[in-house]
């Protein structure tokens, strides 16, 4: 889910043939953020 949603503001801020605004950059960090601690969750599991 985290990685649709990352694809799709990507590719919004490519249909607007412009840089993408601050807020989406940050937005797409946050989600590549996420992303990195889940897999490394599922890679690694307590217990």
């Amino acid at each position: 889910m985290l990685r649709k949603e990352q694809a799709a503001l990507l590719l919004e801020a490519a249909r607007n043939k412009a840089l993408p605004s601050n807020s989406t950059i940050q937005r797409v960090a946050y989600l590549e953020l996420n992303i990195a601690a889940i897999e490394n969750t599922i890679a690694d599991p307590v217990g």
